[in-house]
Order: C-alpha cells, then sequence, then structure tokens
C-alpha cells in the first residue's frame, strides 16, 4: 500500500493568534489531501468548510491521483457555494438553472415564453449539463454547438444557442471565466430548404379527402373539429394553429363576418392547456374580415351550430373537443389536430397529388397550410398583403419564411429562328 500526502497551502494565516494551533480554513478551500492507492483504485482524503463555517471531511475515488484531487475540489467549491452563487468548478447545469432563476424569471416575461426557456434548458442540461465550466473553452463549446446542429432542428438550435449565449455572458458578468467561449466560435451552417406550399390543386385535393376522412369516422371522435381547424386556417388567413384554436365564441361575429386573432392556445409538455390573450408577438392582434359565403365563415357557423346553448359563452371555444373519458378541458390538444392531419396526408389521392411537386406526407402539415396561403396571397396582391394578413410586422419575415419561391418558366421557343435550326446535321 502506498500513501501519498499533498500538503495544500490554503491556511488563512491570520484567523488565529500566534500558537493557536493550526490556522482555520477558509470557507470552500481545501486542508491537507491525502491520497491512498489501493490495488490500482485511488482515494483521496481532505478537510473544508462550508458556506456556513462547518468543517467537512470530504472523500473522492477515482482511477487517478489526479481524478480524485478534482473531484475534492469540485464538492469543496460545491459546498462553498452561498445560495446564486457559482465557482468555475460548477457545470453547466448549475449554470443555466442560476442564470434561469435570476435572469429569466425577473423579467417581465409572458408565462409561455417562460416555459419554453424552462423546456429547452432542461435539454441543455440532459445533453451536455455534466460537462464543468473550467473545461467548456471554445474548442470544446465548439464540438458541444457542433454535436447540437446533428440532434435538433434549425428553429430549435437558434433558441438553444441564444440561451449558451446569455448563460456564458452571465458566467462573464459574475466573473467565473474571463470571456464567453461562444464568442470565439466558427459558425455552424445549416442546409437551408426552400418554403414547402402546396398549389390549389392539392389544397383541394386535401380538404376533399378530409371530407371523405370524417364520414368514415367514428361518431364520437375529434374528426369533425380537426377538419374545422383545417378550414378555419385556410379561411381565415393562413391562420397558426395556436391562433386556430384559441378563437372564442366571443371573438366571432357573425352579423359584420369578422373574427378578432387576439390569443394562443398554448400547451407544453407536462403542462394543462391554457388560452393566453396573447399572440406571439406584440402588434400581431388583428380583425379578420371574411366573405359572408367563404370557407372561413362556413366553417365558424358550423363549429357555433355544434355547441349546445350552454356551450356558446363568449369565453368558450368556437371548436369545442369532443369530450372524453378523463378530460374535462374543452380546448382541443393541437397533437389531436397533427394525428388527424397526417391520417389524411397518407391517403393515396393525397400522396400522389403532392408526388406531383416532389413533396412527401410527412411535409404536410398544419402549418404548411399558412405557408400556402401565404403564397398564394403574395401571388395574387403582394408580399405586403401576405404579410398583413398573417400577422407580421415586417414583409421581410413573410418572404423569408412563408412565402414559396417562383418556378421560372423560360420560353425557348424562338431559338430555333434565331440560330436558324432548320434541320439536323448531316453526317
Amino acid at each position: 500500500m502506498e500513501q501519498k500526502n499533498h500538503n495544500q497551502n490554503h491556511y488563512k494565516q491570520s484567523a488565529s493568534p500566534a500558537g493557536s494551533g493550526r490556522p482555520r480554513l477558509d470557507v470552500g478551500v481545501i486542508g491537507k489531501i491525502t491520497i491512498t492507492e489501493m490495488s490500482g483504485q485511488f482515494r483521496a482524503r481532505a478537510s473544508t468548510r462550508d458556506a456556513a463555517g462547518k468543517l467537512r471531511r470530504l472523500e473522492a475515488f477515482g482511477a487517478s491521483a489526479e481524478e480524485v484531487e478534482q473531484k475534492l475540489r469540485r464538492r469543496a467549491a460545491k459546498l462553498a457555494l452561498k445560495p446564486g452563487e457559482l465557482t468555475s468548478a460548477s457545470s453547466l447545469t448549475e449554470l443555466l438553472a442560476i442564470w434561469f432563476d435570476e435572469i429569466v424569471l425577473t423579467r417581465p416575461i409572458r408565462d409561455q415564453t417562460v416555459r419554453m426557456y424552462q423546456t429547452k434548458v432542461g435539454r441543455l442540461q440532459n445533453l451536455y449539463g455534466a460537462m464543468p465550466l473550467s473545461e467548456l473553452r471554445p474548442h470544446r463549446m465548439q464540438a458541444v454547438v457542433n454535436d447540437l446542429s446533428r440532434k435538433v432542428r434549425v428553429a430549435e438550435y437558434n433558441v438553444l444557442m441564444s440561451i449558451l449565449r446569455q448563460a456564458f455572458r452571465y458566467a462573464v458578468r459574475a466573473e467565473l471565466i474571463g470571456h464567453s467561449p461562444m464568442d470565439a466560435l466558427e459558425t455552424v451552417r445549416h442546409e437551408e430548404s426552400d418554403n414547402i406550399a402546396l398549389t390549389i390543386e392539392q389544397v383541394q385535393v386535401f380538404r376533399q379527402e378530409f371530407n371523405r376522412y370524417v364520414q368514415e369516422g367514428e361518431r364520437r371522435s375529434n374528426r369533425r373539429q380537426a377538419q374545422l381547424i383545417v378550414d378555419i386556417i385556410l379561411g381565415v388567413g393562413g391562420l397558426r394553429i395556436s391562433e386556430a384554436l384559441a378563437i372564442r365564441v366571443g371573438d366571432v361575429d357573425f352579423e359584420r363576418n369578422t373574427v378578432n386573432v387576439n390569443g394562443t392556445l398554448v400547451y407544453l409538455p407536462g403542462q394543462p392547456l391554457e388560452r393566453q390573450p396573447k399572440l406571439k408577438a406584440k402588434g400581431q392582434e388583428r380583425v379578420v374580415q371574411l366573405a359572408p359565403a367563404g370557407i372561413g365563415m362556413r366553417a365558424l357557423r358550423a363549429a357555433l351550430q355544434s355547441l349546445k346553448f350552454d356551450e356558446r359563452a363568449p369565453e368558450m371555444p368556437i371548436v369545442r373537443r369532443v369530450s372524453t373519458v378523463g378530460v374535462e378541458t374543452p380546448w382541443i390538444n393541437p397533437s389531436i389536430v397533427s394525428v388527424h392531419f397526417a391520417r389524411v396526408a397518407k391517403r393515396q389521392s393525397v400522396v400522389d397529388v403532392l408526388g406531383k411537386t416532389g413533396l412527401a406526407p410527412e411535409q404536410l402539415t398544419p402549418h404548411t397550410l399558412r405557408r400556402s396561403v401565404a403564397t398564394v396571397v403574395s401571388r395574387a396582391s403582394g408580399d405586403d398583403v401576405a404579410s398583413a394578413m398573417l400577422g407580421h410586422s415586417d414583409a421581410r419575415i413573410t418572404r423569408r419564411s412563408y412565402i414559396a419561391p417562383v418556378v421560372k418558366i423560360v420560353d425557348a421557343q424562338g431559338l430555333d429562328d434565331l440560330f436558324s435550326f432548320t434541320e439536323e446535321p448531316r453526317t
């Protein structure tokens, strides 16, 4: 058995008068480290003081002397933490948790956004949370973000990167690190894809097949409700599915044929459905004027007629969930619509018509309908009109993320005259 003593000169020399014995340890500082090797395994022991000033004995096991010493130092640093404090030995999980508590929860942020941050922070913690801050230098962070880009879609990647940047800026302000490793990273470039929109023919076939699907369905199901939501998304100007589901009885003026789009149905895993009287961004609230006999008003009238009189209170949803055992909420979960949507998208007539433009059934989602409305309106009335209809603050957002590219048609019929192509060359 081999025993090694590592003397640490971290005692506070002025803490005790001369002749009074060993000086008192500072909080979080490790005293003498004793490392013992037994059958190839190392054990380290030492003392420290926790945040309350209490003397604590530490012990760690590992494959090398360096490993067990580092474990002791991390444990000492954690014991020394006061609420809300971090050290360079803290993990990314601890940094994200304190950033969330001290920054996100103290700002005037919507509940929906807070919950989104909470979910995304949890994802980062599950993927990379065990890493100590001292190891997250630019080279290591580049590997992290490269890995992240392969695991999540572009939209989520951008949100997660924003959270990491904010958390590391917090770490710099707290003087845990000299500079943020996020500032030195190379940009991860994602393959850009064109916006997907349906042609008018594809929308018509999809709606016809959805109608057949409803007629074939069970009596007590949400097939009909899902069909109404599809027509409301299309007919009320390319609504988001969360906006369509949040329309209440009182939001529709059946005499003036208008819809007040002013709320969002919020759903996060593990949380109950909640209607928020806000849209995704400020300034998106709008009143949409509809044609009296158009698809939007027909769907809204059908939804109202399906409600019992005691279900027609102004605050109740215009498209109400078909009640099932154990479910009390009248609001429809977006996943219910998505399930029926996906089933119709896989029906053969829909698959065939999608194939004409190279689309796969899984590319047909409720958001595809929103892009389809934006594209058709843009072609007919311009980007500004499409942007206003979708509730965007800037037409550039609509052009960048919603309007499908125009397929150029080039007339080459005059080439024969220009080049005097009269017959095939003779051999």
